[in-house]
C-alpha cells in the first residue's frame, strides 16, 4: 500500500503506481477501476467521461478501455490522439494524471480476443440501434425492444461485434500527487523507451 512507502523514493512510487493500476483492472471496488478519460473533440474542446479500466500492460505501460466504434470520442481520437486519464483514491490520498496517446482497434485480432472474454451482459451495450450520443425524443437506452430486460444469446450478441472497440492508450507521462497535512508531494514521471525518468515538482 502507498501508505507504507516512502513518499520520497521515486522508484518505489512508480512501482506502487503500477501495482494499483493492476488492482484497478481486477478489483471493481478499487478507485482506479473507473478513471476519468479526457480528449480533444473536433472543435478543439475538451470532453471528459468516466471509463472502466479493462487492461493495464505494465511491461509496455498501456491502459485499455472499451467503447462503441460509433461514439464521438472514437472519431475525435482518430483526429487527435492526445488523451489524459485522471485517477483519484481518497484512501491513498493519491491523484494520478496520466498523459497518453490513443489507438483505436476495431474488428482486428485485439478486439477478437477481448470480445471472446466479454460477458453477454456487457456485449449488450453494443447492440443499440442508434449510435451513442444520438438524440432521442424520449428517455431510452437504444436497445431493441426484444432484448430489453434480458441477457442476449451468444448469437444475438454477435451483431454488436462490429461496434466493439478497444482503445489502447500508451502512457507518456504520469503526474503523481500525494496529499498530506504534513506536506504534499508531487512527482513527474516521463516514459521513454519503456523506461521512467523522474522529476520532483512543487505541489
Amino acid at each position: 500500500m502507498m501508505s507504507m512507502l516512502s513518499k520520497e523514493n521515486s522508484s518505489e512510487i512508480f512501482e506502487d503506481i503500477k501495482r494499483n493500476l493492476t488492482r484497478g483492472v481486477k478489483d471493481r471496488k478499487h478507485s482506479f477501476h473507473t478513471p476519468v478519460f479526457s480528449n480533444i473533440d473536433n472543435e478543439d474542446g475538451i470532453k471528459s467521461r468516466v471509463v472502466v479500466l479493462r487492461q493495464f500492460d505494465s511491461a509496455n505501460m498501456v491502459l485499455n478501455f472499451h467503447t462503441d466504434f460509433r461514439s464521438p470520442k472514437t472519431f475525435d481520437l482518430q483526429q487527435n490522439n492526445n488523451s489524459l486519464f485522471v485517477f483519484y483514491d481518497h484512501k491513498l490520498k493519491t491523484q494520478l494524471r496520466i498523459k497518453t496517446t490513443s489507438t483505436i482497434n476495431n474488428q482486428n485480432n485485439i478486439t477478437e480476443e477481448m470480445w471472446e472474454k466479454t460477458k453477454l451482459f456487457s456485449r449488450k451495450c453494443y447492440l443499440t440501434e442508434k449510435a451513442p450520443s444520438s438524440f432521442t425524443d424520449f428517455p431510452e437506452d437504444g436497445i431493441e425492444e426484444n432484448l430489453r430486460g434480458k441477457e442476449p444469446s451468444v448469437e444475438e450478441s454477435e451483431k454488436g461485434y462490429k461496434n466493439f472497440t478497444v482503445v489502447q492508450n500508451q502512457i507518456q507521462k504520469i503526474d503523481w500527487l500525494y496529499l498530506a497535512a504534513s506536506g504534499h508531494r508531487r512527482l513527474k514521471i516521463t516514459m521513454q523507451d519503456k523506461m521512467p525518468s523522474y522529476q520532483w515538482i512543487i505541489p
